[in-house]
């Protein structure tokens, strides 16, 4: 998710083409063409400019309703839908060809984490067989959720020292240092840490071939998980 506002402008986008299998954005108002996975400006008037990334999470709508029941949710208005073209992109996407270098297929999907300038990608059916996974994000220990649907991941910076772990008798997410009780938001519900809440960061969920061709010093962790 990309803040829409660049030099005091609010710009209207819409797709205008694929760089490297990847959406290209154009904006209406100056018409630059912009790259979604990076946000970054490439070609056009506000060459070089990059958009401000929004904190987002990509969970079910069951999730975001139960941490979030005031909340509203955006619904596509058939009487737009001919503004939006039919396109078969996907499906020719799906066509091309993938390179990327590791011992997973390029267009595996993989959870990209990224802070302070350190990236790693964790091959997404290898969480959902492990969480909770206790990491290093570079020297910063982390933590990296899978909600039970499957495909709902967070991360979180985890407490030095504090590994997580399921219990075996009810399946409760529980850290080692306490023995508090936390939930898929972070957040400690009962327990001596109750109340407290893990710094997030932000995941992206992508082909391992995409992650790697715009994070290319990112290291994917499939061992030790």
């Amino acid at each position: 998710m990309w803040d829409r506002a660049v030099d005091g402008r609010i710009l209207r986008f819409h797709l205008g083409g694929l760089n490297n299998q990847n959406l290209l954005m154009v904006d209406e108002e100056t018409g630059s063409w912009w790259q979604q996975v990076t946000g970054e400006c490439l070609f056009g008037p506000l060459k070089g400019k990059r958009l401000r990334r929004i904190r987002s999470d990509e969970v079910t709508l069951a999730t975001w309703r139960a941490e979030r029941p005031d909340s509203s949710a955006v619904k596509f208005e058939p009487r737009y839908l001919t503004e939006y073209p039919d396109s078969d992109w996907e499906k020719r996407i799906a066509s091309l060809p993938a390179n990327s270098t590791g011992p997973i297929p390029p267009r595996e999907l993989v959870i990209g984490v990224e802070r302070d300038g350190v990236a790693a990608a964790y091959p997404l059916a290898a969480l959902r067989e492990k969480s909770p996974v206790n990491a290093l994000l570079g020297a910063r220990p982390v933590l990296l959720l899978v909600a039970p649907d499957g495909n709902s991941v967070r991360c979180f910076i985890r407490p030095t020292a504090q590994d997580f772990y399921r219990r075996v008798e009810d399946g409760a997410l529980i850290d080692g240092a306490t023995g508090s009780v936390w939930n898929f938001a972070g957040k400690a519900i009962s327990g001596p840490m109750a109340g407290q809440s893990l710094e997030s960061i932000q995941t992206t969920k992508d082909f391992w071939f995409n992650w790697q061709n715009y994070h290319p010093a990112s290291t994917l962790r499939i061992r030790g998980l």
